[in-house]
């Protein structure tokens, strides 16, 4: 008599749980292009210091927002980022710099070394939005970079840059897709940037 009790009772909790169905993650995917870069001496003996993204605190978390018409945003219930945005943006900024070799050295924010120059990342838009009848989507990307003499602390350079794309399909993953695009174009436009600041 225990033990049908005791099956009774571990049927009648399993029958009161609701399963919760798994979020799919998403992670960023840049193709990192080999560029025909300006000559650029002035930084090729410097060194560069990438500091973490400053960001809205939605882009520090894994939920993956969106926008609907002009005032609201919303969060996907079902799908998230596997790495929350702007620690994913810092370090495609960081691959792509040192890819470039314009510059003798480029180090993550948390590096005790001395460099000459920061390079501050401030992501003012990175999101998927959608029409009020929700018929269209598009995604927006914006960032300001901005170039300090780490000896000086005055700035050095500075520019914003923009990419605007339409997505292909109206869900997270259109999302995830126009985005990792509008990341692609501000980092080959921002590298080009800063070999031209460099030459």
């Amino acid at each position: 008599m225990r033990y049908f009790i005791t099956i009774l009772v571990i049927f009648l909790f399993l029958g009161c749980t609701t399963p919760i169905p798994p979020k799919s993650e998403y992670r960023l995917h840049i193709n990192l292009k080999n560029i025909d870069l300006p000559k650029a001496t002035r930084c090729k003996d410097k060194s560069l210091k990438v500091a973490q993204a400053f960001s809205l605190s939605s882009l520090m978390s894994h939920d993956m927002s969106y926008g609907l018409g002009d005032s609201k945003q919303f969060i996907y219930s079902k799908s998230q980022w596997s790495s929350s945005p702007n620690r994913a943006i810092t370090s495609e900024f960081l691959k792509q710099l040192r890819a470039s070799n314009l510059f003798k050295s480029v180090q993550i924010s948390k590096s005790r070394s001395k460099n000459d120059f920061i390079l501050e990342i401030n992501i003012e838009d990175f999101m998927q939005y959608f029409n009020q009848d929700l018929s269209k989507s598009i995604t927006k990307v914006s960032i300001s970079l901005t170039l300090i003499n780490s000896k000086t602390n005055k700035v050095f350079a500075t520019k914003t840059f923009n990419s605007n794309l339409d997505t292909k399909t109206l869900n997270a993953m259109g999302g995830v897709e126009g985005l990792s695009k509008g990341l692609s174009e501000v980092l080959l436009k921002s590298t080009i940037w800063i070999a031209e600041v460099c030459r």
